[in-house]
């Protein structure tokens, strides 16, 4: 008896571990562009990442008269009694500022950079050494070497989405439209090995959902709620994967990945995907997912969302914008020497445990996998704006993007003013 118990325990130390497929779930809660924070308090305030601080205010006054308008025509268009004032474009005038009176959204080197816009100048960033030479780019936070985010560098100075994690103005209010149901996006990651906390071989699954997420008493995001993966061949990225510690890292680069994103541009294209997640204690699950991201649709989205309104309401000249990205694009898919079409890029990423369920409904996810054949159509498309946009100026259906003539832009006389005031006072009621 004790020689054949001695023996069960030789053989049973001798056998290997068995596998115990396990299974974690979330759902996004917050998502925005990694942007390390260099001051200590503030958004404009001088800081490690930019010591001038923000983009100064403009002066739209000046940057019209530097264009070519008269210091009269310019102080008319900017009056709030200029009947060609609205409050759904602003003013659709300020975008032929460009040479010869072009667009400067359409044919923004029409017109020159500023000077103001300037980019950051710290060695510190977030993200992802996406080419694996730690020889450029930044430094991390824990001082690792060769981290990619060029996106950060040319725009992490504009007060639009300068701030502390989750405190940057822009970052802010696309969350919001995120959390109150715009779209959900969730994570299912899976392995193999008897601990998910060092498992050599994980899969990590981002799926599109139907559900919207629910909120808690503070209005916080509602931990382990239920939802269903909506199939879709666009929005699903599989990544294959490691647990080391409790940090998943990616073992094998996307090379297409799409997201729904919370910002003008509503989704993101990574080229060369990769991802670094930790698993909290809390159970929930915070880090990034990098790559290169096609820098002109981002430009546009701001042009589409309203050229006039964007400059006004976020700090800033669009055409500096793209300025900065062109300038500090590092990628190009057709090789070295091809045009810089992509810019590396890294979205911090904070998920919440969940129930995510199969599409029909059925039964829980039980490993990251594809969905994607079973993919109906094409992808719901996010709300944007409902009014006519050409050029990134607000036109009635069918019409063009001009500039006004020049008896539009002559301020009336002294006596004229109350016939002006009466019609901007119907466009502030949502007249154009």
């Amino acid at each position: 008896m004790r020689f054949a118990l001695a023996t069960l325990m030789a053989i049973t130390s001798l056998t290997p571990a068995v596998a115990h497929p396990w299974t974690k779930t979330y759902v996004v809660e917050w998502s925005e562009a990694a942007f390390y924070y260099g001051a200590k308090e503030g958004v404009i305030a001088p800081g490690t990442d930019c010591p001038k601080g923000t983009n100064p205010d403009i002066d739209w006054v000046k940057v019209m008269v530097d264009a070519g308008y008269t210091k009269e025509e310019a102080t008319w268009l900017r009056n709030p009694a200029n009947p060609t004032r609205s409050a759904i474009h602003s003013q659709n005038q300020m975008a032929f500022r460009g040479k010869d009176r072009a667009n400067v959204y359409a044919n923004p080197t029409s017109t020159p950079e500023s000077g103001e816009f300037l980019p950051v100048s710290g060695a510190v960033a977030e993200g992802l050494n996406l080419d694996g030479d730690e020889r450029t780019g930044f430094s991390g936070l824990a001082g690792e070497k060769g981290v990619d985010n060029n996106f950060y560098k040319a725009l992490g100075c504009w007060k639009y989405l300068r701030g502390p994690q989750r405190q940057a103005n822009g970052n802010q209010s696309q969350n919001g439209y995120m959390r109150d149901g715009r779209f959900t996006t969730v994570i299912v990651v899976s392995g193999q090995g008897p601990d998910p906390m060092n498992d050599p071989k994980v899969t990590v699954g981002f799926y599109d959902s139907p559900d919207a997420m629910v909120k808690d008493g503070n209005g916080n995001i509602a931990r382990d709620y239920t939802f269903r993966i909506r199939p879709s061949a666009k929005y699903e990225v599989l990544f294959p994967a490691k647990t080391a510690g409790g940090e998943i890292v990616s073992t094998e680069a996307a090379k297409d990945a799409w997201f729904r994103e919370p910002s003008y541009a509503r989704e993101v294209e990574l080229l060369k995907a990769q991802l670094r997640l930790k698993m909290q204690p809390d159970g929930s699950l915070k880090g990034y997912i990098g790559g290169y991201r096609p820098w002109r649709p981002v430009y546009q989205s701001w042009v589409d969302a309203r050229g006039p309104v964007i400059e006004e309401l976020m700090w800033v000249r669009l055409p500096d914008i793209y300025y900065a990205l062109r300038r500090y694009a590092d990628y190009s898919p057709a090789g070295p020497r091809g045009e810089k079409t992509h810019i590396s890029y890294a979205m911090r990423v904070e998920a919440l445990p969940a129930y995510v369920m199969t599409p029909d409904a059925k039964a829980q996810v039980a490993k990251a996998q594809s969905f994607k054949t079973l993919a109906r159509g094409p992808d719901p498309e996010m709300a944007r704006t409902k009014y006519n946009v050409v050029d990134g100026v607000v036109v009635p259906l069918g019409a063009k993007a001009i500039s006004q003539t020049a008896e539009q832009l002559r301020p009336p006389a002294a006596g004229a003013a109350k016939p002006a005031v009466a019609a901007a006072q119907r466009n502030a009621a949502g007249g154009l």
